[in-house]
């Protein structure tokens, strides 16, 4: 008898039908003892993650947001900033042009200098609140020489106490100009100052403007710009974000009856589903007898460590005897505490009711499985056997006459899909590995965007110091700052290039051709500064229409003109452009009477990051005529230089002219 036992233990059948009542069996003895202290420990262990995640997620949802918020209030006050040097450039070009007449005895100094008052006078922008002043050199304290809304001070010394208005620390702004002037020549000030409307001057308002000093005659020339439209249009966009959090918040859930809300460091609730703003300020916690806010800000100092405390809840409102469970996080930035609160009885609930439910399918399972274990061992002995077999052919790596079967119980059936899916990824993989190249450039374009954000700031910060704690710091700490500034800067100009050379190849070519001249003459404009640097000018001939994205050409003739002005341009000389169209071809030129290239250089100044013997001399990223031959043989065509008659160097680009989509392939833009 023994030994027949012994012999059907031995088969698979009969182990698998003992193994399985033996683990139901104990499972049900087991669970019955555990299952209520495990169950409660990981459905609470649950929860509160639940609840800290939700926290974190809106921590960055709210961080990004102020991030937006912060980038949008110093972007526009960095827009402005620039228009007011422009603004003042076109005023101090006025003056220079009188200060000419004076200087060829075509008029008097006194003649030049009330021409040049009056015009400045008469100046208005941004609907007639903008104007601008002039003040001398004069010290102690400047006299004022002409002010279009305040004109009884015209002449007078600008010492009234009202001057004192400056917001970085204590002082006369015109004072401030004046040593602003002579130490840099020009400058940035934030000072307080009344603002003219269609009913007259109002109180004073925060205010920034741009001064700079005109030598000849020891004139102080500004203009200013109100902020504090952009500290409302600023306040607009945070109470945009508290409203968007108010929709979120509504849809959320912590466990059954929880919620997500959010007050500030005074105690005023933001987003709440049923308290208001002021009234959370007032309530106390009956637990403790203090204010709820103090007890909820002290808990935000230990972020993972649950507050309890006790209040009503939905279905007994005003009963303050339900105890809840709250996590906080401080945003110290807009001083927000961001709340994740729930009821303890809920966290116990799915334990109780997961408890039952697995007592009650014990029972269940305990009847069946007998059953089961003997279906079971006879669906596994025969998949199992094949699939061994099948293993063994992919052991001696000939998987490509694999049949794998796919039979059996649900386990094995996984198993036979897994490793027809292990011979499908050994295909795949070769696919992939196609794939990974047109990523390469995908990357390239990324790390370059994302560098530039992260240095952006950083270059800005150490202009900031600079402009504001020059006084307050020593020169060698000065000289480090500006050397933060120009290599940062020098390293936007560098992301900014390998920018656009990994753009390159994502746009096709456009249905109808765009007009090329116009499109030139726009970049010529915006490098009209650096030719004025150089006493440079352009002539350019008429060019032909190409079959090129807008984006593209300008690009092109940027770094072309880019190079030529920077690198190749003498004082007083030209730049030619030109173009001509040869059957289904196009080539471009850009010619200059510089230093030229050397022959043994031709072909190298068009490779990522090489910089000639003369380029190195001044700065640049050595990415230009790169990114100028990439948008060559894109497009069909290549470029090239050769040297311009009489001195200089004529750089080519030739492309082709179609309106259809004719990118290269990858191998044809690498070589």
């Amino acid at each position: 008898m023994f030994e027949k036992c012994e012999s059907w233990f031995r088969t698979l059948r009969s182990r698998i039908l003992a193994l399985t009542l033996s683990m139901v069996l104990l499972s049900a003895f087991t669970l019955s003892i555990l299952i209520h202290y495990g169950i409660d420990r990981a459905v609470t262990k649950r929860l509160d993650q639940h609840a800290k995640d939700l926290i974190h997620t809106v921590l960055l949802n709210v961080e990004s947001e102020y991030q937006s918020y912060q980038f949008h209030k110093q972007a526009t006050l960095e827009r402005r900033k620039q228009e007011l040097k422009n603004i003042v450039g076109l005023a101090m070009s006025h003056i220079e042009e009188q200060y000419a007449d004076y200087r060829a005895n075509l008029i008097s100094l006194r003649q030049a200098k009330r021409r040049a008052i009056d015009h400045i006078r008469l100046l208005r922008y941004d609907q007639g609140v903008g104007y601008l002043w002039v003040n001398n050199m004069d010290k102690p304290i400047p006299r004022m020489v002409m002010h279009p809304t305040l004109p009884h001070l015209d002449g007078k010394i600008l010492d009234h106490s009202s001057f004192n208005s400056l917001i970085d620390h204590d002082g006369n702004f015109f004072q401030e100009a004046v040593e602003l002037c002579s130490v840099n020549k020009e400058g940035f000030i934030r000072y307080l100052w009344p603002k003219p409307t269609a009913q007259g001057l109002t109180m004073q308002q925060p205010k920034v403007s741009y001064v700079r000093l005109f030598e000849p005659w020891q004139w102080v020339v500004g203009t200013g710009v109100y902020v504090d439209d952009i500290e409302e249009e600023a306040q607009r966009r945070l109470d945009a974000v508290v409203e968007e959090l108010r929709t979120s918040f509504s849809q959320l859930k912590v466990a059954e009856t929880g919620y997500m809300c959010i007050f500030n460091g005074k105690g005023e609730m933001l987003v709440h589903p049923n308290i208001a703003r002021d009234q959370f300020r007032t309530m106390v916690n009956p637990a403790t007898g203090s204010m709820l806010v103090d007890d909820l800000i002290a808990a935000a100092n230990n972020p993972e460590i649950p507050f309890e405390y006790l209040w009503d809840n939905p279905q007994h409102v005003g009963d303050y005897h339900f105890k809840k469970r709250a996590y906080i996080r401080y945003f110290e930035p807009l001083d927000w505490y961001i709340v994740s609160t729930m009821y303890v009885d809920e966290l116990n609930a799915p334990a109780n009711t997961v408890q039952n439910w697995i007592l009650v399918m014990t029972l269940i399972v305990l009847l069946v499985s007998c059953l089961l274990a003997l279906h079971l061992s006879k669906a596994l002995a025969t998949p199992l056997y094949r699939l061994t077999q099948s293993a063994a052919l992919i052991e001696k790596d000939i998987y490509r006459e694999v049949d794998v079967p796919i039979s059996g119980t649900e386990e094995t059936r996984e198993l036979a899909t897994v490793l027809n899916q292990m011979v499908i990824s050994v295909q795949q993989a070769q696919r992939d590995l196609r794939q990974v190249n047109n990523e390469l450039e995908a990357f390239a374009y990324t790390v370059s965007h994302d560098l530039r954000t992260f240095l952006t700031p950083i270059v800005g910060y150490a202009q900031f110091v600079i402009e504001n704690y020059h006084r307050v710091l020593d020169v060698q700490a000065l000289e480090a700052l500006d050397e933060i500034e120009q290599h940062g800067d020098k390293m936007l100009v560098f992301m900014e290039d390998l920018l656009g050379l990994a753009k390159i190849g994502h746009d096709d070519r456009p249905l109808q051709a765009v007009n090329t001249t116009e499109l030139v003459s726009d970049v010529v404009t915006d490098l009209n500064a650096e030719l004025v640097a150089h006493q440079g000018r352009v002539i350019m001939e008429e060019l032909p229409d190409v079959f090129l994205p807008e984006t593209v050409v300008s690009q092109l003739f940027s770094n072309l003109l880019s190079n030529a002005i920077r690198y190749s341009l003498p004082a007083g000389e030209t730049i030619e452009i030109g173009g001509v169209k040869r059957g289904n071809r196009i080539v471009f030129y850009v010619l200059d009477h510089g230093p030229g290239i050397p022959d043994e250089e031709k072909q190298q100044v068009f490779e990522v990051f090489y910089r000639g013997s003369e380029a190195k001399k001044l700065s640049g990223t050595g990415i230009g005529l790169a990114t100028v031959q990439k948008i060559a043989r894109h497009y069909g065509g290549r470029a090239w230089v050769t040297t311009t008659e009489g001195g200089g160097a004529t750089l080519w680009v030739e492309v082709t002219n179609s309106p259809q989509s004719e990118r290269q392939s990858l191998s044809q833009l690498s070589s």
